[in-house]
């Protein structure tokens, strides 16, 4: 038996798997760091809210 033309061929899978990880972890990252902020900006008007202003909706800013 002859070997396919243009030599051997490594499989594919290892690779997709490694780039499947990789889009996992930068979502997973993402939506972390998206969370946090989010927390962040609500525990800030909570504390403005509970030291009793009334101008918290100026801390609220618009996302980037």
């Amino acid at each position: 038996m002859t070997p396919p033309p243009g030599g051997p061929r490594e499989p594919a899978g290892p690779n997709r798997a490694n780039l499947a990880a990789l889009i996992a972890v930068v979502v997973i990252a993402a939506l972390g760091y998206w969370a946090f902020t989010a927390i962040e900006r609500q525990r800030e008007i909570a504390r403005c809210l509970d030291e009793g202003r009334r101008d918290c909706l100026e801390l609220v800013k618009p996302a980037p």
